[in-house]
């Protein structure tokens, strides 16, 4: 699954730094979200504020490793989301970009831009993966409210994350331009370049 392998390297790619375990998903507290939808689906969920400036920080399991990255947050109602994630040495290392369905993986050390469409939902005769979501702790605004902790976990793949916001500033101006990677001085490639990244599972290497 092209899309599916897209998503995976880039996380991978964007942990570098070993960390704290990720909880698991609460019990009969989560949803279940196809992978090509997960971005739209969370991002409805901060549709009562204009737009969104946070600190964030990520636990993240790949296989039994644990990672932790920090980074930066901007978001802007409807689609629009950018997250600039670091290690804990400095430094960035990588950026994902996302407006209204495109999507931008940076990755600086690389030199490297990866970006294209998402797929809008699973070509017949692919299987579709699912990604179980959890959004906790809202932070209360005039209208209603947005999650600042989420938890995801890809089934059957050894993957699991939890998200946190921390100091959300909320319906303030963001950068002009926040949304539109400046591509000048850099590789650009299709995204689904990325899968040639993503190691093989013990099954794809005996087919």
């Amino acid at each position: 699954m092209k899309f599916l392998r897209c998503c995976l390297i880039s996380v991978i790619i964007l942990a570098v730094v070993m960390g704290c375990v990720p909880k698991r998903v609460p019990e009969g507290e989560w949803e279940k979200i196809p992978l090509s939808q997960v971005l739209p689906v969370t991002l409805m969920r901060y549709q009562d504020v204009s737009s969104l400036q946070a600190q964030l920080f990520v636990k993240l399991e790949i296989r039994e490793e644990f990672y932790l990255l920090r980074g930066v947050l901007l978001y802007e109602r409807p689609a629009h989301l950018r997250l600039r994630l670091a290690s804990s040495l400095g430094g960035t290392v990588g950026e994902v970009i996302y407006s209204e369905g495109l999507l931008y993986i940076l990755l600086p050390t690389e030199g490297k831009i990866y970006m294209g469409w998402l797929e809008q939902g699973t070509r017949r005769g692919e299987d579709t993966l699912f990604l179980k979501m959890s959004y906790q702790e809202y932070n209360e605004t005039g209208t209603g409210g947005f999650p600042t902790r989420i938890y995801g976990e890809v089934e059957d793949k050894g993957i699991r994350f939890e998200l946190r916001l921390k100091e959300p500033q909320v319906d303030l101006p963001l950068p002009e331009g926040a949304f539109v990677p400046i591509t000048a001085g850099w590789e650009v490639h299709p995204l689904a370049d990325l899968k040639e990244l993503l190691p093989r599972s013990g099954v794809e290497e005996g087919s």
